[in-house]
């Protein structure tokens, strides 16, 4: 956005009365922001008084739109750009000016027929009066972006012709997706005759079938990562047997040793929590095109972890994840990220955790599970955590504290005549247990 404000800084130093440009004056000003000058002048010019010549501020309002900038950053753009006066907010026929040229300039770049003055004037006055919140004849900023952010038609539009979406838009979009792959799994279990679970072998065929489009080596790394984590779960489940020590094995030599999972089923909780990954790239890649920008990663970091990153941290991420360092992250460095050891343990997060030991006891998944099983539960949820303790008297102070959890527990139980808990209920005992035990909170790095 740098470069589109130096270009204002042109027009108020050389052009301020110009308000159509010819293509010299068009080409003095934008040249630094494309190399194909001539070619946008054409997308945006309009005969006037027997010449060529492109709006100014039509001009401005499509370089704004069309940048790789975020949908705050262009927002506050178009609004400073259109508040002539100053005040910090737009009047009505500052409105209509704004709304006139943005629509303008999209439509001229895009290809889509231009509406007349006249329906653009009706329109901006309707927006004005719905923008304007507090009924002041003034529409501030908050008002401004608010009404543009839960707007659906004007969201859909700037996602599908410009690349540019919000946060609050693309979680939209993302829960569709989930929303999406939640029924396509119960379908494949379906058609298997099982019932949220499927063989892993078949869900590898599913997969060719659904997602084929995006090559062979992004989806063998999406499918290794479902193995994978399956596997995990299983581990912190206590399961051992044979069959694990073969799928183990496949981890080895995982492309000749496919017939060690003839016998392993993957959760759909397991899927969808792995599957999320894949949506969320989708989500970001506006463009369909299996790369995302550094803008893009922010809001793919976003949507993953929930959670927004900073500026730091977005830097940090795209040096480790962009393999072939070409400044944007394919889909493939992406899953090929996602299937490192670093990557497996951070969404191993104390909730998932907790999660995957609550789903292991809970065999007929109607989401409770019997009080009798509290003590698995507790030391489930701290066996792996206690992997990492060195001395005996830790490991025996935690012991201590899971039988203390446990009394405690069991003296409310026969209280309240309780014979289940829910997983609300098994989350909330251990984010207690961490508040009066800071080994605990240490150990699972539970946040309430």
């Amino acid at each position: 956005m740098r470069d589109i404000f130096e270009c204002v800084d042109t027009i108020d130093k050389q052009y301020p009365q110009d308000v159509y440009l010819r293509f010299q004056q068009f080409d003095d000003i934008f040249s630094c922001l494309t190399q194909k000058s001539k070619e946008v002048f054409e997308l945006l010019s309009e005969t006037y008084e027997e010449q060529l010549t492109v709006h100014t501020f039509e001009a401005l309002a499509a370089f704004a739109i069309f940048s790789g900038e975020t949908y705050e950053v262009k927002c506050m753009f178009i609004f400073r750009l259109f508040d002539f006066d100053l005040s910090n907010s737009l009047q009505q026929p500052e409105m209509v000016n704004t709304l006139q040229c943005v629509v303008r300039a999209m439509c001229k770049v895009v290809g889509l027929v231009i509406p007349s003055i006249s329906l653009l004037e009706q329109l901006a006055e309707l927006c004005f009066q719905m923008m304007d919140d507090d009924k002041d004849e003034c529409v501030d900023f908050d008002e401004f972006y608010t009404w543009t952010v839960h707007n659906q038609e004007l969201q859909e539009f700037l996602v599908k012709y410009s690349g540019t979406q919000t946060y609050a838009y693309a979680l939209k979009r993302m829960q569709a997706l989930m929303d999406d792959s939640d029924l396509i799994f119960t379908k494949w279990s379906k058609e298997q005759q099982c019932t949220n679970i499927l063989p892993a072998l078949a869900l590898k065929n599913y997969l060719q079938q659904y997602y084929g489009q995006f090559g062979q080596n992004c989806l063998d790394a999406l499918f290794y990562m479902i193995i994978e984590y399956t596997l995990r779960s299983k581990n912190i489940s206590g399961e051992e047997s044979k069959a694990m020590k073969d799928h183990f094995a496949w981890k080895i030599d995982h492309k000749r040793n496919m017939n060690l999972l003839n016998d392993l089923y993957v959760k759909k909780s397991e899927y969808l929590d792995i599957i999320k990954s894949w949506n969320a790239y989708s989500v970001a890649d506006v463009n369909n095109i299996s790369k995302v920008s550094i803008k893009e990663l922010k809001l793919l970091l976003w949507l993953y972890e929930e959670e927004e990153p900073d500026y730091f941290k977005l830097n940090l991420e795209m040096k480790i994840i962009d393999a072939n360092q070409n400044m944007t992250i394919e889909r493939d460095e992406w899953v090929s990220y996602l299937c490192s050891e670093e990557s497996m343990l951070k969404r191993q997060n104390s909730t998932s955790l907790m999660q995957k030991v609550f789903d292991h006891y809970d065999n007929d998944e109607l989401g409770q599970v019997s009080v009798t099983f509290i003590d698995a539960l507790l030391r489930d949820t701290f066996k792996q955590q206690m992997r990492k303790l060195k001395d005996i008297k830790s490991i025996q102070n935690i012991n201590n504290i899971i039988l203390l959890i446990k009394q405690d527990f069991m003296k409310q139980v026969k209280k309240t005549r309780q014979t289940h808990l829910d997983f609300q209920q098994f989350h909330r005992l251990l984010v207690e247990a961490a508040h009066n035990h800071s080994e605990v909170s240490k150990l699972l790095n539970i946040q309430d």
